[in-house]
């Protein structure tokens, strides 16, 4: 399944130098909030990050970790989303990034 995440400089530098997401301090609990959409991570990267804009990455998730995640319909009003556990973080696969186009 495809999902987005929102990420600022720091994040994404830690990803770039690990290969993969990891809980950390810009994490809600041990593991990490992915959007629906790449327009619902924006929106919620603008409401979150005092530094706007940052990054939104596309990721992938296998099929067999989707039944563990837990989806949240319109948190915040902005879409729905997923929260993924520190141990599937590994098993999200980075397809691609992008960059703010105003």
């Amino acid at each position: 399944m495809r999902w987005y995440r929102y990420v600022e400089d720091s994040e994404w530098d830690d990803i770039k130098n690990s290969g993969m997401l990891k809980a950390g301090r810009n994490s809600c609990g041990s593991g990490k909030w992915l959007a629906g959409s790449e327009a619902a991570a924006w929106q919620w990267g603008r409401a979150l990050d005092e530094r706007f804009p940052g990054r939104v990455i596309i990721l992938d998730l296998d099929d067999d970790v989707d039944e563990r995640v837990r989806l949240f319909a319109n948190l915040d009003g902005i879409g729905h989303a997923a929260y993924i556990d520190s141990e599937d973080l590994w098993r999200l696969r980075i397809v691609d990034m992008r960059r703010y186009e105003g």
